[in-house]
């Protein structure tokens, strides 16, 4: 099963007008930058699994996780190091082991391990996540004509409207390309999944000159593609398809509505620095 990829299905979010699913990926973008609430974050995961669920997708959203797992450890590993050469920054919480640790020169430098630098790590986290799921929950149930028609609905040029539609298509051959370099390297006895996750970030670096060079031919591909297709952007196209909002975009607008003002409240009142 290729995750990456648009699935057909008849569920909730397949009958949106494409057009509210691309605000909805732009608002949650925003919005998980914006947030650093611990306690907010983790209720916009639980109306996302909500929404995951009722929509019975998120056998989809797992296998994301579970790719993503390597990523989402290192940032947490990233900030969490980080915090260990600092003081919290708020609260009174508990401290589990200070020190000042012996240095270049005779200088010493604070190692303070604490509460903060579990939270700050999950924080951020968190926040990778939710947004990079959003992004897969509109990826996942809409085609690339489908985004093309919503963006030119709201009166986008057809060749602003391609290339924002492209970017949607282009991200997940990216993926798909970086699995393939794994595979290859795989086969050839580099080791990806037994092994210790220092090695794998070690082994994600090694991949990506390779990667970078298969992206640059898969973009000089399209762009001969586009060229003997004689794409023009001036010409006027007509669609089959017809795009419109129905009942079913204002019942997700209003839970999207309420999730975020509840999601901004709880920012607010529990809101600690990071």
């Amino acid at each position: 099963m290729d995750y990456l990829k648009y699935v057909d299905g008849d569920s909730l979010l397949h009958k949106l007008d494409p057009r509210t699913k691309f605000v909805f990926f732009i608002v949650m973008a925003i919005l998980t930058s914006l947030v650093k609430s611990g306690v907010a974050l983790l209720f916009l995961l639980v109306f996302f699994v909500g929404m995951w669920n009722v929509c019975k997708i998120q056998k989809y959203i797992f296998i994301l996780f579970q790719k993503l797992k390597v990523l989402l450890i290192f940032i947490f590993l990233l900030w969490f190091i980080l915090g260990l050469f600092e003081r919290p920054q708020a609260g009174n919480g508990p401290v589990f082991y200070e020190a000042m640790i012996p240095f270049i020169g005779g200088q010493k430098i604070l190692f303070c391990f604490d509460w903060y630098d579990i939270y700050k790590g999950l924080v951020y986290s968190l926040r990778i996540f939710l947004m990079i799921a959003s992004f897969y929950t509109v990826l996942l149930t809409t085609n690339f004509s489908e985004i093309i028609l919503g963006l030119q609905k709201w009166k986008i040029s057809y060749a602003l409207a391609f290339g924002i539609g492209l970017v949607f298509q282009i991200i997940p051959m990216i993926i798909t390309e970086l699995k393939a370099i794994m595979e290859a390297q795989s086969s050839r006895g580099l080791e990806i999944e037994e092994c210790s996750w220092t090695t794998k970030i070690k082994n994600y670096v090694t991949f990506s000159l390779p990667l970078l060079f298969r992206v640059i031919s898969k973009g000089q591909s399209i762009s001969l593609a586009m060229h003997y297709y004689q794409l023009n952007f001036s010409v006027h196209r007509t669609a089959y398809k017809k795009i419109k909002a129905s009942k079913y975009d204002a019942y997700f607008i209003l839970a999207n509505a309420v999730a975020i003002a509840i999601t901004v409240v709880l920012h607010m009142q529990f809101y600690i620095a990071v």
